[in-house]
């Protein structure tokens, strides 16, 4: 009988000290980094055309969330207007886990000739990110005639009375662009080479859904 007792007693125990580790373990919920980094890249997508902007260096090397732009004179037929071109962004935005960066700094721009024939003007962009693999990386020239593109963007400073911004403020059809990446180990950044048309105004990086438009110093 009383083996019975004791026996029903442990039995009690045990089950209240499996209820109680049940109840008081701590909850596992799964981690998505794909969709928490895709939401902070769209956040910085929405972002762009309303971030500040500078010419200056200093700035530029200090501050996140800016843009890199050089003031230049762009003309259409006999006008001439002042528009900012983008060269450099340093870029950030968080996820619930994570800390998504990404730098670009336009370095040169240079005319070249293709294998096939025909020119190009191949552009050097240091490119720092905080991700090591980049799978939605795609590279993209403005197909449109550059002076077709001013023309438009003389429209937008006539209307608004401040310089325009170079693919930040007015897009364009986008066709493939042809590029490379070459990584340096020894570095914490790398250099993308894109080649583009003579005539395209400006090329897009795109870390999908983040498509960042840089243009040729002038």
């Amino acid at each position: 009988m009383w083996s019975t007792a004791y026996g029903l007693i442990a039995l009690a125990v045990v089950a209240f000290v499996v209820l109680y580790a049940a109840l008081h373990a701590p909850a596992f919920t799964s981690v998505n980094l794909a969709d928490q980094l895709y939401y902070a890249k769209s956040r910085l997508e929405s972002s762009l055309p309303s971030l500040p902007r500078t010419d200056k260096p200093a700035y530029f090397r200090v501050y996140s969330n800016i843009v890199r732009i050089e003031a230049a004179n762009a003309t259409h037929g006999n006008h001439s207007f002042p528009v900012e071109l983008p060269l450099g962004y340093r870029l950030a935005a968080e996820g619930n886990n994570l800390l998504y960066e990404i730098y670009l700094d336009v370095e040169s721009c240079r005319p070249v000739s293709l294998q096939g024939g025909g020119a190009a003007v191949l552009y050097a962009v240091e490119l720092r990110q905080s991700v090591d693999v980049l799978p939605w990386l795609a590279v993209y020239y403005a197909d449109v005639n550059a002076a077709a593109y001013y023309g438009q963007l003389y429209s937008l400073y006539r209307a608004w009375g401040r310089p325009p911004a170079v693919g930040l403020d007015l897009g364009a059809p986008l066709s493939k662009a042809e590029w490379a990446l070459v990584y340096n180990a020894t570095s914490g950044s790398d250099v993308l080479y894109v080649a583009a048309p003579p005539s395209s105004p400006y090329i897009v990086v795109e870390d999908y859904p983040l498509a960042i438009p840089l243009a040729c110093p002038r």
